[in-house]
C-alpha cells in the first residue's frame, strides 16, 4: 500500500507544479502587467546573452593572444637549445681532439718504451732478436 501511496503523491505533486506552471503561463500572456513582466524577463535575457557573448569574445581574443605568446616563447626556446647545441658540440670536439691527440702521444711514447725494453733486455747469447 506505501507504493500505492507513493505513486499517487507523485501525482498530485505534479499535478499542482503544472497548476503553478499554468497560472504563470496565462498571468504571462493574458494580462497587462504579465505582458510587461515578460517584456522585461525578455529584455533581461537579452541583456546576459550580449553579456555573455562579449564574455566569450573576450576569452577566446586571450586564449589567441595567449597561444601566439606560447608559439614566440616555443620559437625562442629552440633558437636557443640550436645556440646551444652548436656551442656544446664545438667544444666537445675540441675536447675529443685533445683527447685523441693525447692518446696517440701515450702510444708513440709505449712503441719507444717497447723498442727500448726489446732492445736492452731481448738478447740471445749477447746479439739482440730481430722482430
Amino acid at each position: 500500500m506505501n507504493e500505492h501511496d507513493g505513486k499517487c503523491g507523485n501525482f498530485w505533486l505534479g499535478f499542482f507544479l503544472g497548476g503553478l506552471l499554468g497560472a504563470f503561463v496565462i498571468y504571462l500572456l493574458g494580462t497587462k502587467e504579465g505582458k510587461k513582466t515578460l517584456e522585461k524577463i525578455v529584455d533581461r535575457a537579452e541583456l546576459y546573452e550580449e553579456e555573455l557573448e562579449e564574455k566569450v569574445a573576450k576569452l577566446q581574443q586571450k586564449g589567441e593572444d595567449l597561444l601566439e605568446e606560447a608559439e614566440e616563447i616555443k620559437e625562442k626556446v629552440i633558437q636557443e637549445v640550436t645556440s646551444s647545441k652548436e656551442k656544446i658540440s664545438d667544444q666537445l670536439v675540441s675536447k675529443m681532439d685533445a683527447a685523441l691527440t693525447q692518446i696517440e702521444d701515450i702510444q708513440k711514447k709505449g712503441v719507444a718504451l717497447t723498442e727500448e725494453v726489446h732492445h736492452h733486455y731481448f738478447k740471445k747469447n749477447g746479439k739482440k732478436l730481430i722482430s
